[in-house]
């Protein structure tokens, strides 16, 4: 009896202690998983942030064109082909300061085309270098006023300062001791833009002290307007205004008017 309660007491004990060591144990593994989610929600020590995602040219639009160079594929083709002439930034030097080029619709024929002292870049570019040295001097070259220009305001200021010499459809005139007016619907529009801020024969140069940059702009878009005119009522005839346009309607009713008075002849002689 003796032997069998000491072996069913020492059973006992060892069952509590089991019993009681696995609340402590069940505690230090808790313990244990908390302080590896803090280890792994804070990160290795001394670990710096995630770099935030660097500007995109469409959200740094006031990037300098060094900075800009690395991304844009235009600026590449500009740094080699035209800040020769233009400058680095567009500031001018031999070529005329780009700071009115504010619209790649300017731009482009210009650098396909050429005009005045520059060599025209078609056969040396792709259309896609072209397009996009256009697009990179228009949105980061060119002042930002430039691109608030508008077309209506460079109607009125052409026909306020330029048709004059080259007419208000921009096909030239006459000037004094013989000399004529060019027809500027043969250039590239952005001609106009370097004329204006170069001065070309006896033209004036109207930048800077007559016209700023959005105007010397919104002149660029309305000619060329005059460059690819619309034809919403037919065709142009040569858009050499109403004159032109009085003296074919004029032909052409006195031609009507033969037929009719022709048919009308010819019905009263034939036999009953």
């Amino acid at each position: 009896m003796g032997r069998s309660f000491v072996h069913s007491g020492q059973r006992r004990g060892r069952c509590l202690s089991r019993f009681r060591g696995r609340p402590l144990l069940r505690t230090l593994a808790q313990l244990c998983v908390v302080l590896i989610l803090l280890f792994v929600a804070a990160g290795p020590a001394g670990a710096s942030p995630s770099p935030s995602p660097a500007p995109t040219l469409e959200t740094s639009a006031s990037a300098s064109p060094a900075v800009v160079a690395t991304t844009d594929p235009g600026a590449k083709v500009f740094a080699e082909n035209c800040s020769g002439c233009h400058g680095t930034r567009g500031e001018g030097g031999f070529g005329p300061p780009l700071a009115s080029a504010g619209f790649a619709s300017l731009v482009a024929p210009m650098v396909e085309e050429g005009g005045i002292l520059m060599p025209a870049f078609g056969d040396q570019l792709s259309d896609a270098q072209i397009q996009g040295v256009a697009g990179y001097v228009a949105a980061y070259i060119a002042d930002p006023e430039a691109r608030t220009a508008v077309v209506a305001d460079g109607g009125e200021i052409y026909r306020l300062y330029c048709a004059g010499c080259h007419s208000t459809t921009g096909r030239g005139g006459a000037l004094p001791r013989g000399r004529n007016a060019p027809d500027i619907s043969q250039y590239p529009a952005a001609e106009a833009l370097a004329a204006m801020i170069l001065g070309r024969g006896n033209m004036p140069a109207f930048a800077g002290n007559t016209l700023d940059v959005r105007q010397q702009a919104a002149v660029g878009l309305y000619v060329g307007v005059l460059v690819d005119p619309p034809s919403p009522g037919g065709r142009g005839l040569g858009y050499l205004g109403p004159v032109t346009e009085g003296a074919v309607s004029a032909i052409a009713l006195l031609i009507l008017i033969f037929l009719a008075v022709w048919l009308a002849w010819k019905s009263r002689t034939a036999p009953p």
